[in-house]
């Protein structure tokens, strides 16, 4: 998830060794976000689908609810609100403006198969169509689903006020495109693999290259040629990217945070990416997570229980939520 300045900066007020392989399931998170779920196959797994979080809690964003102590198989972090997913019901908690929190009662019955959170809006597949909910998504709002994303949808992904959607390898885009967001080039009109909403621009994942559209003010569309061949992930934090290739992370965009100064830690054996407002996140292949660099809110420290057997991970916009 993201903010809507250059700068990003926290909502006012906020407080202050390898084992075996893990089952991991990436989520490409926009807005950090996102909402494509890979699984690599691994050894035994003792995953509970207990929802971690940590970093901000103004909101309560990083306080899952009891409901998500096990059972959840997807988690994904918003601006300042959480949504995971478990026995096909999406559950949200945090911000709960704009009906952010609200999950419509059709998504209540359950059948859902994908969930993203967006700035002030979330998206949910059921039955192979796009739902919203939050700010400007009722029936002939700017956020409301377009008539293409009704059926045989596989992805999705939600911006700071614009969508994506992945319908038979075409990448669809709607909402707020005064950036160019919302302008899906020629070559991602077919055969893409994966999406990701960032803050002001939209990128797609064809064939193992990274295509990209939207203002480039940060250099954030300038895909390095490393990133034009055999990526495998990718996401989008507010103002910068980052892609997997060969278990390590490349990166672009805007580094005033360091968000982009890789550690160590994944110089190799990465196995899924997020990226938050001006932070970054990975998960290795043995189930630990690495944060580096802004932690304003402690998001980038990461706790404990996050050192191993971890199969998910989501950077919210300064908090980061995980599947255990």
């Amino acid at each position: 998830m993201q903010r809507a300045c250059g700068e990003p900066s926290e909502p006012v007020g906020r407080p202050p060794p390898r084992e075996g392989k893990t089952t991991i399931r990436t989520l490409a998170l926009c807005l950090a976000a996102t909402t494509a779920i890979t699984l690599i196959p691994a050894e035994a797994n003792a995953a509970t689908g207990q929802v971690i979080a940590w970093g901000s809690n103004y909101y309560g964003q990083s306080a899952p609810p009891a409901s998500v102590a096990a059972g959840a198989t997807a988690v994904s972090g918003g601006l300042t609100h959480s949504l995971a997913l478990k026995d096909g019901i999406p559950i949200a908690w945090g911000d709960s403006s704009n009906d952010l929190t609200f999950v419509p009662i059709d998504l209540r019955r359950g059948g859902v198969t994908a969930i993203s959170a967006g700035y002030k809006h979330n998206l949910a597949i059921k039955n192979g169509g796009v739902r919203s909910w939050g700010r400007y998504t009722n029936p002939g709002q700017t956020l409301a689903p377009p008539p293409e994303t009704a059926k045989d949808v596989t992805a999705i992904s939600a911006g700071y006020l614009h969508s994506l959607a992945l319908t038979n390898g075409k990448v669809v885009a709607w909402g707020f495109g005064n950036h160019g967001e919302t302008a899906v080039p020629p070559e991602a009109e077919s055969g893409v693999d994966a999406i990701a909403a960032g803050m002001y621009f939209s990128a797609a994942l064809k064939d193992g290259e990274v295509l990209c559209w939207g203002p480039n003010r940060f250099g954030e569309c300038n895909v390095p040629e490393e990133a034009k061949s055999g990526v495998t992930a990718i996401a989008t934090g507010s103002t910068f990217m980052l892609a997997l290739k060969d278990g390590h992370i490349i990166g672009w965009g805007n580094n005033s945070n360091h968000q982009l100064d890789m550690p160590i830690e994944v110089d190799d054996h990465v196995a899924a990416i997020s990226a938050g407002s001006a932070h970054s996140l990975a998960l290795k292949d043995n189930g630990q997570v690495v944060a580096w660099w802004y932690n304003n809110a402690g998001q980038s420290t990461v706790p404990e229980v996050a050192a191993s057997g971890v199969t998910a991970i989501s950077a919210g916009g300064y908090f980061n939520l995980a599947l255990k």
